[in-house]
């Protein structure tokens, strides 16, 4: 079978995200099991217009659309649809496309535009554009009639796409939910969740070391380890990106609360924005600056060891949690998770509450500082063997429920029920 994929982006091309990951994930273990994959995206950073990635055959075009105007991009537009033409009859001038799997919202329509009509089409929904753009864009300055003008375009796109396709994949509950109740005449979509890569992400990983940078701790290497773990007691982590909605001051707010009770405590904030400037201030506002770690852009290569180290992840969305691959990250590295109820978050942690040997919070009462500090309190005031019991039960939740090869698996199943 031959899947040709359009990504909104790929890892591990910079600034790829988790739809990146999530397309490099199934697309070199679709190669792993014998089939043929092509990817379309657009061009990020000094990568080359073709290669091969991990065994998939990668085509990028070139264009930008955040933070251009429509002047802009029209002039532009035109040379972007003849590259990304060129890439489609390359990919089907071989072995012709089984099954079109659309993931970007911009890569989507264009491949579903060039490619032959009568190739079946999947859209792997992976969060709401419109509402995504609302988000980004509400501090931005912009004009409200202007927001609403390209939020309404991005809505247009969006539910032409979904009734296009012969088959919609939602990666939770919550996303198939919001499609049905946002869209008519769309198919109706199929659960198939994200997955984790058990092997990479594992508590071992702690022994190569996390990136923090603790200047003058005793006991700290070079690299910011101690004993392979991050200083602090606890050590909290999470890995956002410094945006709106990932719920970042909320988090300051209440460590702040949790640092005076228990000043030992540190907490570490992997992933860079741009809120970062106002985040790095407001925790010099709460007076907890020496004991907060902005540890910047996270080389991925460092990313598993960084998980491992904590001694818990802390998940503060405010809006629109679609998935949540940190989430599974954290769990396969042997880290609890601390998250708010926020979109698909409880169906991920759910299960583990059910778990006999596992204690301590997962997910928080509501969405405010107040419920985070005293979830981080509650884990805080764990005995050790609890806490390492805890870790023991999430890896052995995300083996059960979340290897990646689960995911390929139904997606293979679906892909061939399709181009037959």
């Amino acid at each position: 079978m031959h899947v040709a994929i359009a990504a909104h982006d790929l890892y591990p091309d910079p600034g790829s995200g988790g739809s990146g990951r999530y397309v490099f994930e199934i697309g070199r273990r679709l190669v792993d099991r014998g089939h043929d994959v092509s990817v379309l995206t657009r061009r990020r950073g000094d990568v080359p217009e073709r290669e091969r990635v991990a065994g998939t055959a990668v085509y990028r075009y070139d264009l930008e659309i955040a933070n251009r105007n429509a002047a802009t991009i029209g002039r532009r537009l035109p040379g972007s649809l003849a590259q990304a033409g060129a890439h489609v009859r390359a990919i089907e001038s071989g072995r012709p496309p089984d099954v079109l799997s659309l993931q970007g919202p911009v890569t989507g329509p264009l491949l579903s535009a060039l490619a032959d009509d009568r190739i079946p089409r999947s859209l792997t929904f992976h969060s709401a554009w419109p509402t995504e753009y609302r988000i980004r864009t509400r501090s931005s300055g912009r004009s409200a009639v202007r927001r609403g003008l390209n939020a309404a375009l991005r809505r247009i796109v969006e539910g032409r796409s979904l009734a296009a396709c012969d088959e919609v994949i939602a990666l939770s509950a919550f996303v198939r939910d919001r499609i049905v109740r946002s869209y008519d005449g769309v198919p109706e979509p199929v659960v198939i969740p994200g997955g984790v890569d058990l092997e990479r992400y594992s508590p071992d990983a702690a022994g190569t070391g996390p990136t923090a940078r603790v200047p003058g701790e005793a006991g700290v290497s070079a690299d910011g380890a101690r004993d392979g773990s991050l200083p602090g007691d606890p050590a909290f982590l999470t890995v956002r990106r410094l945006a709106e909605r990932m719920g970042h001051p909320l988090l300051l707010e209440a460590f702040a609360s949790v640092s005076e009770r228990y000043p030992d405590a540190r907490l570490y904030l992997a992933g860079d924005g741009p809120l970062r400037d106002r985040l790095e201030r407001r925790s010099v506002d709460l007076d907890v600056d020496d004991a907060v770690t902005f540890l910047g852009y996270v080389p991925d290569s460092r990313l598993p060891a960084t998980y491992a180290a904590a001694d818990a992840f802390v998940l503060p969305t405010t809006e629109l949690e679609g998935f949540g691959l940190a989430t599974l990250e954290a769990l396969a590295s042997g880290t609890p998770v601390i998250a708010t109820p926020v979109g698909a978050t409880p169906e991920v942690l759910g299960g583990l509450s059910g778990l006999e040997d596992f204690s301590g919070p997962s997910i928080v009462r509501s969405v405010t500082a107040d419920a985070i500090a005293a979830a981080m309190a509650e884990w805080r005031a764990l005995s050790d063997a609890d806490r390492a019991a805890a870790g023991r039960a999430c890896r052995r939740y995300v083996e059960r429920c979340y290897p990646w090869e689960r995911t390929v698996r139904e997606l293979e199943r679906r892909y061939e029920l399709l181009s037959k």
